[in-house]
């Protein structure tokens, strides 16, 4: 950035605030309407950067008013509206976001004078006008789209029943994912999530309960390349037949131990806890201690990815998503072809 000349930023015409604090309302109702608002702009094109009519969603942690929820304010307007729910927020967008005329019967509390709300900026600022008429019947689209799932959701199928209620919710968590099984590709496919991450500039580690501390694997590699993941090796190889039983299973907790102070501490958005089905499976930790260790501990919004063999069934059952990797054909055991660079390590 040229300091000489300041930050910059594109204009968005509105902003809708929703209050997620919880003393007026449950946080997840207030969520469920941003994530309404925001899937409104996506379908009417009022979420692009280069649209000088752009509406910006944000949550906020408290109002201020802790009565009558949700509350919903509308700025630059000054408009406060309260009880809103999807049926209301639709007003709200058709009438007052893109028709530019606030619910009277739905608000609380005005900064300004019915008329002597704030100029509208793309107006003011000669911006091509806003279509209306189009942007309406894109809503009505969504609408019916909506409204489609909501009645497709009365029969009896199963599959269409929770695309329904995860339209309507829309939650977010952070999610346990497992994966197992025989196949190859575990730690492969918690990596391609790791990367996902980091492309989204989120805070990823990683610790490896089997792979000798000293390890220079292919995927080693490419993290210090990539930079800001934290990488951390425990294991002495591949030791599920260890010679040394007692340092195998000192590891195990010592590993669990890092791993415990990197989930409450580390400030992670993701962490991947590779291989450690093993310790679980092998006894060399109390899967129903960590179990409730993670449901005591783990941030709500931390993804944890855990891979390897043998996942116990409780593991399983705690899990959000679990994804069994099942050989069907392998290179060595169908012809002989050892580990290759690149491909295993």
């Amino acid at each position: 950035m040229n300091e000489s000349t300041g930050p910059t930023m594109r204009p968005y015409a509105r902003q809708i605030l929703f209050c997620n604090h919880g003393d007026c309302a449950a946080p997840a109702a207030a969520e469920a309407l941003f994530q309404q608002a925001a899937q409104w702009n996506r379908d009417t094109g009022l979420n692009k950067l280069r649209n000088p009519h752009r509406v910006k969603c944000t949550l906020v942690d408290c109002l201020g008013v802790c009565q009558k929820g949700p509350i919903v304010a509308v700025y630059p307007d000054g408009v406060w509206y309260h009880s809103v729910d999807s049926a209301a927020l639709a007003r709200i967008y058709r009438q007052h976001i893109i028709g530019g005329r606030p619910v009277d019967d739905l608000i609380f509390h005005r900064l300004y004078p019915p008329g002597q709300e704030p100029a509208y900026a793309p107006k003011v600022r000669g911006d091509e006008p806003l279509a209306v008429d189009d942007l309406l019947a894109a809503a009505d689209a969504a609408t019916a789209v909506d409204t489609e799932i909501d009645e497709s959701a009365t029969n009896n199928d199963e599959a269409n029943q929770r695309r329904q209620a995860a339209r309507r919710n829309r939650l977010k968590k952070g999610l346990v994912i497992v994966n197992t099984g025989e196949g190859k590709g575990k730690t492969t496919a918690a990596l391609g999530v790791m990367t996902r991450a980091w492309g989204r500039k989120m805070k990823v580690g990683v610790i490896q309960f089997l792979k000798h501390e000293n390890a220079r694997f292919g995927e080693i590699k490419a993290a210090e390349r990539m930079g800001d993941i934290d990488w951390i090796n425990t294991g002495d190889g591949w030791t599920w037949t260890s010679a040394d039983m007692d340092e195998t299973t000192a590891r195990a907790h010592n590993a669990w131990s890092i791993a415990q102070d990197r989930i409450v501490n580390g400030g992670y958005d993701l962490f991947i806890l590779d291989e450690f089905t093993y310790p679980l499976a092998y006894g060399w930790l109390d899967i129903t201690e960590v179990l409730a260790w993670l449901e005591a501990n783990k941030p709500p919004m931390l993804h944890l990815v855990i891979t390897g063999r043998y996942a116990p069934q409780n593991l399983i059952d705690f899990a959000d998503l679990v994804t069994e990797m099942r050989e069907i054909k392998h290179p060595f055991s169908g012809q002989g072809i050892r580990a290759q660079p690149g491909i295993e390590y």
